[in-house]
């Protein structure tokens, strides 16, 4: 046997001795050719199949299909092919650098995007070659290179889709190019292959050209080809589902997701976030996870493509993108980079860590301002700046009711309430159904301040009276007694036996001469507050104090002829003052000639409802401008 085969390689080798090199029947390659293709044209002029011709030319079919460095010295020398053709021929047939890997027009590619079972092509190109001899059309027909690139969907030349030819598992039967052209020559010949012709989008003209020359105006010129075509195909099917696509057929399909994904990629990384903001809006739902609003571009690339390079500009951006809108834990991986810190809460997560209710922190990022009151999303989906709102965060545990606040401040129920109504101390947030905004920390710092200006007094030293009790005998303010004393305007001292808040006290001289000069009532034209509610409707006693103690219209205090607090009552000014803010039901029946109840649901329908700032309610008493806004 081992002698038999010599005797054959032997005279094999005599026969290709006498073969003339280059054979006298080649031809010249055409544009976008591939060793295969040039092969199977030289194998037509020579009378034989490319099967047998490679076995004639001292190859195999297999060796060439695989661009074996022997036999393509072999072919080039059959066929006179200079350096640069041998070169351009197999750089448009495609040649492995790995197992699964393979350099195609000076680009790196996936095997699989360029070797599948299924060989594609333009029946027009095809139609063409044959027409070029008719009587010798396997000289003619060619497979052009691109024709190979699954990206690759469109023949730019003739607008025409790149169609099914054949399908071989076998790449020696897939391969052998001249056996399956003469299979489908008539067919292709009679233009049974052909469909209506596609105009080429932007997409088919930069791949088109990119291959061609390598040319590229794009931000992809940066990017490699392969990762550059799979990510506007992944990114542009799943823009589909922003678009009404139920007209177009599967190709038509991928046609046009290639080229919004295209037209979403060539600008660079802003427009690419423009493109995945916009897929986010598909998944609002409480358990909505970035697979759902990205589908399968975020399957690729957090598994087939997670590991490679060229892939990474395009993870990077879409890790970014789901960073800005779900709210990723510490610690955790996305897309392949590890999240060092949270950058984004939900009230969800954020609840969870306050060990709070994401009603009751909803309040509070609302008032902070990190989120809307008429935000619609879920728990889950309502994010917000992680590190901005730390300290709130923190904070908000913390927090605690006025009765804590009194203890740990040493203060009565009313000496705190006095506090807060003139803003010594201030909630954290000034919402009515919060019950626990204090600081503690607020408490203690006002004890702490006050001590540093305080002297010690003994309790039986009548001279002095507790703050409380200086603004119960006088009706001035706590507020304006802390302001005076923080400016040295008042002594400050601190009952011994009493501890924190409770023990500060100031001299009733000093007190005394913070009160206004006594005056005489029948002299100025005053009248008490109770007279001028009469006068205008109300008859509840203490609204108009209130609505004065808190500086929204102006009052008139007298001393009380017995020592007691100042009396309140009111000058002509001061009513003309309170005419020119406010009306009541009265005042508005004398304005407007209509019954009060008439003009109360005029108002209701519009909306307007009494002044109430801070929830503190005045009793019927209106603001003018919005009063006369709906009712002139």
């Amino acid at each position: 046997m081992a002698s038999a085969i010599r005797a054959i390689t032997s005279l094999q080798s005599s026969l290709l001795a006498k073969l003339p090199n280059p054979l006298p029947l080649r031809p010249i390659p055409n544009p976008r050719e591939t060793i295969p293709s040039f092969l199977s044209r030289m194998a037509a002029m020579n009378g034989v199949c490319s099967t047998d011709f490679a076995v004639d030319m001292g190859f195999s079919l297999r060796k060439i299909i695989h661009l074996e460095q022997d036999a393509l010295d072999r072919l080039a020398e059959c066929g006179g092919l200079t350096g640069p053709q041998l070169a351009e021929l197999v750089s448009w047939t495609g040649r492995r650098v790995g197992d699964v890997r393979m350099t195609f027009r000076d680009e790196v590619f996936g095997t699989r995007s360029l070797r599948k079972p299924t060989i594609r092509g333009c029946p027009i190109c095809l139609r063409e070659d044959m027409e070029a001899n008719l009587g010798q059309p396997l000289t003619k027909m060619t497979m052009r290179g691109h024709w190979q690139v699954r990206a690759c969907s469109l023949c730019v030349d003739h607008q025409h889709s790149l169609v099914p030819l054949w399908e071989y598992n076998r790449p020696e039967e897939r391969y052998d190019l001249s056996s399956r052209f003469e299979d489908i020559k008539d067919t292709v010949l009679a233009g049974e292959l052909e469909q209506p012709r596609t105009t080429p989008s932007a997409y088919d003209i930069w791949l088109d050209t990119r291959l061609a020359t390598g040319a590229d105006e794009t931000w992809l010129a940066g990017q490699s080809l392969d990762a550059a075509t799979k990510f506007c195909t992944l990114l542009g099917a799943e823009l589909l589902r922003l678009e009404d696509t139920s007209d177009l057929g599967e190709e038509a399909q991928l046609r046009r997701g290639q080229a919004l994904g295209f037209n979403a990629t060539r600008f660079g990384e802003d427009k690419i976030r423009e493109a995945l903001d916009a897929l986010v809006s598909l998944a609002s739902g409480h358990n909505d996870e970035p697979q759902k609003a990205f589908g399968k571009l975020y399957v690729e690339l957090t598994q087939f493509y997670l590991a490679k390079e060229d892939f990474a500009p395009f993870r990077k951006i879409m890790r970014d993108c789901i960073l800005d809108h779900w709210p990723i834990a510490p610690g955790e991986t996305v897309l392949g980079y590890f999240q060092p810190t949270r950058k984004l809460h939900s009230v969800g997560t954020a609840a969870r860590e306050a060990k709070i209710g994401p009603a009751l922190l909803e309040q509070f990022l609302v008032d902070a301002g990190a989120i809307t009151a008429d935000d619609q999303r879920p728990v889950s989906r309502k994010t917000f700046d992680a590190v901005a709102y730390a300290d709130l965060l923190a904070e908000v545990p913390t927090l605690v009711g006025p009765a804590r606040m009194q203890h740990e401040m040493g203060a009565t129920r009313m000496q705190f309430k006095s506090l807060a109504e003139d803003g010594v101390i201030k909630p954290r947030i000034q919402v009515a159904t919060i019950n626990f905004p204090w600081r503690i920390s607020d408490g203690l710092a006002l004890v702490e301040e006050l001590l540093g200006i305080a002297q010690p007094v003994a309790p039986t030293n009548a001279k002095w009276e507790g703050i409380h009790q200086a603004k119960k005998r006088t009706g001035l303010r706590v507020g304006k007694i802390i302001e005076a004393l923080r400016n040295g305007g008042l002594q400050l001292g601190h009952y011994s036996n009493i501890d924190g808040y409770a023990g500060f006290c100031v001299l009733k001289a000093e007190i005394n001469s913070m009160r206004p000069p006594k005056l005489k009532v029948a002299d100025h034209g005053l009248i008490t507050a109770y007279t001028f509610g009469r006068s205008v409707g109300i008859r509840a006693s203490g609204w108009f104090k209130k609505l004065a103690a808190e500086g929204h219209t102006p009052e008139t205090l007298t001393p009380h002829p017995k020592g007691g607090p100042d009396q309140s009552y009111l000058s002509p000014d001061d009513i003309t003052q309170f005419h020119k803010r406010f009306m009541t039901p009265a005042t508005m029946e004398q304005k407007f000639g209509q019954h009060r109840k008439i003009l109360l649901g005029k108002l209701r329908a519009a909306g307007v409802e009494t002044f109430a700032p801070n929830g503190e309610d005045y009793g019927p008493v209106y603001l003018r401008n919005e009063v006369e806004a709906v009712l002139e």
